[in-house]
């Protein structure tokens, strides 16, 4: 059966459906690269920064610094400098979080911090989170707060 020509769309309506369906398609792309750079932002690392007790150790030989935060996970020499790990995890308390009448366990976190000492001073403090995308500070705080004394 032929259709009478005014039933047929046009060359101009055929292309403006195809201009609006790209435009569409353009549109659904873009919130979804949106969506997936929000998700993205929210996973990033947080930031380390200076903190008290971590300058408070800066200068100290390795014998006042054992003293007071204790014997390092490891120690490695490199060269004249000497590396010291400490790791502290978040006390068990902390880990759950209380919800109702129970609690609800969250994701276990802790900080290493790493002393490097040079000519028997300690030169640099750096701290690293575990996970990384969790502020853990107060765990490498807690480390040398017997050093701020």
């Amino acid at each position: 059966m032929l259709q009478k020509p005014s039933d047929q769309p046009s060359a101009s309506e055929g292309e403006s459906h195809r201009i609006k369906s790209g435009t569409f398609h353009l549109l659904v792309m873009a919130s979804g690269l949106l969506g997936l750079i929000t998700i993205a932002g929210c996973a990033t690392a947080a930031t380390v920064g200076e903190y008290p007790n971590q300058q408070k150790v800066i200068g100290k030989s390795k014998a006042e610094l054992q003293v007071c935060a204790g014997k390092p996970v490891k120690e490695q020499t490199r060269n004249d400098v000497v590396l010291l790990q400490y790791y502290r995890e978040a006390p068990v308390l902390e880990e759950s979080q209380p919800v109702g009448k129970g609690s609800m366990s969250t994701n276990r976190h802790g900080c290493w911090a790493t002393v490097v000492l040079t000519d028997d001073r300690v030169t640099d403090v750096r701290y690293r989170f575990a996970p990384p995308s969790m502020d853990a500070s107060n765990d490498c705080e807690a480390i040398f707060d017997a050093c701020a004394q």
